[in-house]
């Protein structure tokens, strides 16, 4: 399973062409200028990469990207729980 930081990173630097010297773990999305916009669109790419869903207020324009790789690690190992008899 591809850590969820460097898929953030990835993502920001492929489809929102952020430079890769600017991402660091405590930047906001706002240092990088992403809008709200963007940010919707971020979420959904990160839906298509990861499946899961991440919602607006865990990528919020003041959120770190520290922040959302946490966010994102827990709702994968979440997702990946074995599900037990009903």
């Amino acid at each position: 399973m591809p850590d969820s930081y460097d898929v953030l990173r990835s993502v920001l630097t492929d489809s929102f062409r952020v430079p890769e010297d600017e991402i660091e773990p405590g930047r906001t999305f706002e240092q990088l200028d992403l809008d709200s916009l963007a940010l919707t669109e971020l979420v959904l790419v990160l839906h298509e990469r990861l499946g899961v869903r991440v919602s607006t207020e865990a990528a919020s324009r003041t959120t770190t990207l520290q922040e959302v790789a946490r966010h994102l690690d827990a709702l994968r190992a979440e997702n990946a729980r074995p599900v037990g008899p009903a």
